[in-house]
Order: C-alpha cells, then sequence, then structure tokens
C-alpha cells in the first residue's frame, strides 16, 4: 500500500503543531521552582532584585513586610534594604523567623555587584543608662552582621573594654551611655579610640565623619530606635578615612627629667619612660 502524499502546506501544520506541543510540555517546567513561582506571582513593579551575593539579597521595595519577605530565596543570610526602608513588626519577626539581618545600605551608596557587605569587627554596649537598654543593643546586634554585644557592666570597665577591642581589633563600636559626654572623655584616653557623641543623627554623623571615630557614644534617651538603626549602619558600613593629622597620637621627645644636668626642672610631660 503506497503511503499517503502530504502537501507542503500539511507539512508545515504538522510541524508547528509538534512545535507547539513541545512548548506546551516545556512550560510548567519552566515555572516548577520556587524562586520563579514566587517572582511570577509578584507584580512586575515588585518583582525582587538578583542576589548580589551568596546569601545576600537586595531589596528595592520600600514597604518591607512580612508578605514582601516572603519571596526572597531560601538560604538567604542577609537582606539589603533601601537606607529609606520601613520595615514593619511583622517583616522583623518574619526576618528574625527566617534567621535573616536586614541590613539598610547608606543614603548615596551604590552596592557593588558580586560584592557581599564589608566584614569589619562591631561592637555593641551599654553602661549606666536609665531604663532598659536592653532592647535597643538586641536590635543593633540583630541589625549589623557579626556584631558582637559586649557585657553591661559599669561605666568604667565598659569603655575600657571597649577601648580594648577597638585598639586590638581595629574595629568599630557603639557605646550607649546615660552619660555620654563622660564616656566619650573616658574612651577618648584609650590610643586607637575616637569617640564623638551628639544629641541628633546628623550632627554625630558628621562629627563621626570629621573626626574618623570608631566610637560613638549615645544616649538611647535622644534617639528613636530607627535613628539608632541608621546610625549603626551608616558606621558599619562607611570608611572613616585616616583620622586628622591634628589627632595622630604625638611622636615621643626627650624632656627635662632626662636631662644630665642636676638642676633640670621637674618633669610634667606623660611620656612613659619614668
Amino acid at each position: 500500500m503506497n503511503a499517503p502524499a502530504f502537501t507542503p502546506d500539511q507539512v508545515a501544520a504538522i510541524v508547528r503543531e509538534v512545535l507547539r506541543r513541545i512548548r506546551a510540555d516545556l512550560r510548567p517546567a519552566a515555572s516548577t521552582s520556587p524562586a520563579a513561582s514566587a517572582t511570577a506571582a509578584l507584580p512586575a513593579t515588585q518583582a525582587p532584585a538578583p542576589i548580589a551575593a551568596a546569601g545576600v539579597f537586595q531589596f528595592a521595595e520600600k514597604l518591607v513586610s512580612a508578605a514582601s519577605l516572603a519571596a526572597i530565596p531560601a538560604g538567604t543570610k542577609t537582606v539589603m534594604l533601601r537606607h529609606d526602608a520601613l520595615i514593619t513588626p511583622s517583616g522583623r519577626d518574619a526576618a528574625g523567623a527566617a534567621g535573616c539581618t536586614l541590613l539598610r545600605t547608606v543614603k548615596g551608596a551604590r552596592a557593588t555587584p558580586g560584592a557581599a557587605p564589608a566584614s569589619r569587627p562591631f561592637f555593641v554596649a551599654a553602661a549606666e543608662c536609665p531604663g532598659d537598654s536592653a532592647a535597643r543593643t538586641t536590635g543593633l546586634v540583630r541589625l549589623l552582621p557579626g556584631a558582637q554585644q559586649l557585657p553591661a557592666t559599669g561605666l568604667a570597665d565598659v569603655v575600657a573594654s571597649l577601648g580594648l577591642h577597638l585598639t586590638r581589633d581595629g574595629g568599630r563600636g557603639i557605646l550607649l551611655a546615660g552619660r555620654p559626654h563622660v564616656a566619650v572623655a573616658l574612651a577618648n584616653r584609650s590610643p586607637g579610640v575616637r569617640a564623638v557623641t551628639a544629641r541628633d543623627t546628623t550632627t554625630l554623623l558628621g562629627a563621626a565623619q570629621e573626626c574618623a571615630a570608631n566610637l560613638l557614644v549615645i544616649a538611647p534617651r535622644d534617639f528613636s530606635a530607627s535613628s539608632l538603626e541608621r546610625i549603626g549602619s551608616t558606621l558599619a558600613s562607611r570608611d572613616p578615612g585616616p583620622a586628622p593629622a591634628e589627632l595622630a597620637p604625638p611622636a615621643a621627645a626627650g624632656c627635662a627629667c632626662s636631662s644630665p644636668k642636676s638642676d633640670a626642672p621637674a618633669c610634667s610631660c606623660t611620656n612613659h619612660h619614668h
């Protein structure tokens, strides 16, 4: 029996039908991944931004809620937010339950593709704060990746501990203190520590930049929780640069006490040769 002959139009129709069925079979498989399904479910204006580094997710929306965070990929450890992001209580709870850290970017800073947030030692402490400062310090530690909370003891002990860590480890820190000016005076006795304080965010960050400060001393009564978060994020991500020349440690020099003359005047210098 002779096979039926097909016209060119029939052959073209068969090819089109085969291609249509192949595409139909492939379409469900392409959308089975959780990330693809989550992205397809979001409006175009709320599509999540790509991951900049392993475990880091760039979140472009201003409002951060539990519903919006549900779209972040599994395995995300750090969610980079806009500097003006508004975080709802449900968003904070959802991030904590997922083991994610919410970190605001600095205003005007541009994220570098493929780069993770800079890792540098960061310390948070509190001393002699009226009321309960535990929630403030805990919030800062949760906000900043790798931050360490120092034990809350007396002011002098806490400042000494901070001075040791900042000088030895080259880190940054925030101290919540009920007597911020006393704390600054104590902290600046330690070599390598440049501490500043102020009563508003703009002045404090300006002073920190001017002095290349590595320790900010804050009276909790003067700042809201969101202001503290902004200050912490800025200090942790900003490169302070070198200290001003006026703040450089003085070079060791000779003094009257090293003079061989017996009638030399009494020495009042602070060199450590006595």
